[in-house]
């Protein structure tokens, strides 16, 4: 398996007791794949994961693998704060037919290079399908390149990195190196980093659902050389990226309202405890929402144009 564009991570819907939304939540899995989608991706961050029950992960799992029915790739994102349960949980996926796991390690304690290969490595070997490792460390380098491509030596389902750390660009082109190209690496945090990885070797994004026809668009433009207006159209996504990577509930909050007003959702509702915005605070993301949505447009009418 090979990925090379967009893989959305899905948000998820709630009804005013809070209670998860179904229609909707398979509405956004159509819209992804129909604007661009190279696979799907869920319970994330952006799903709010951690606010979820178990029964309500396993839920999303099952609910994902179901309405993707193999257009492209689901990727069910299987990290707790155990081997035991990730183990358990990506066994659960595999029995369901997701086409592959991502992982991020647990959390809850600091732990050594030595613990998270052993960690990756028995749900690695717990299951058959291809592993993402999720790189999360949002304010510092996170792991190492080496443990990357000692896991890919031992364990040859694991063929995908994730990186969500400051400065991505020399760690992904280290990875790729090292691993003589067998690990794909994509870019998380909203695709803030976007150009950086292209830049580096990284074949894929992992953002929300809502833009996706942009980041596609950004994607044929590199692809076809014409790297200036790919960067343009990048630019022109920043200040939305920039004001919702200041907070992880405002990005899941500009997010879940750019569904809203797009029509996938019937409501922006986030679980709470949730951020509040206070009316100046509110402006603003209505403006970003309302820039980012002429840009969709935008996008559109120019793929319909040329088609």
């Amino acid at each position: 398996m090979k990925l090379h564009g967009t893989v959305p991570v899905m948000l998820l819907p709630f009804r005013a007791d809070e209670s998860i939304d179904e229609a909707p939540f398979r509405k956004q899995v159509d819209f992804a794949i129909e604007a661009g989608a190279v696979a799907v991706c869920a319970p994330g961050f952006a799903t709010e994961f951690y606010k979820l029950s178990d029964p309500e992960r396993y839920w999303v799992a099952k609910t994902l693998v179901e309405q993707t029915a193999r257009r492209v790739p689901a990727f069910v994102s299987t990290g707790c704060g155990s081997a035991h349960a990730t183990i358990e949980f990506s066994q659960y996926a595999e029995s369901m037919g997701a086409d592959g796991l991502m992982v991020v390690a647990p959390k809850w304690c600091a732990l050594g290079v030595k613990e998270l290969t052993a960690f990756y490595e028995a749900v690695c070997r717990s299951v058959k399908i291809p592993v993402m490792l999720q790189d999360a460390d949002f304010t510092g380098a996170g792991l190492p390149a080496k443990l990357f491509v000692e896991l890919a030596e031992r364990c040859p389902n694991f063929r995908f990195a994730k990186l969500e750390v400051l400065l991505p660009g020399s760690k992904c082109a280290e990875i790729i190196h090292l691993s003589g190209g067998k690990l794909q690496v994509l870019y998380g945090l909203g695709g803030v980093a976007m150009m950086d990885g292209l830049a580096h070797g990284a074949t894929g994004m992992i953002p929300g659902s809502a833009l996706v026809e942009v980041y596609a668009k950004i994607f044929r433009l590199y692809g076809a050389g014409q790297v200036d207006q790919a960067r343009a159209l990048f630019h022109r996504l920043l200040p939305y990226l920039v004001f919702a990577l200041q907070h992880l509930e405002l990005a899941v909050g500009i997010e879940k309202r750019v569904l809203y007003r797009r029509g996938v959702f019937p409501s922006d509702r986030l679980r709470e405890p949730t951020l509040h915005l206070d009316n100046d605070y509110q402006k603003q993301m209505d403006e970003l929402v309302d820039a980012v949505i002429g840009l969709v447009n935008e996008v559109k009418a120019a793929t319909a144009t040329r088609g």
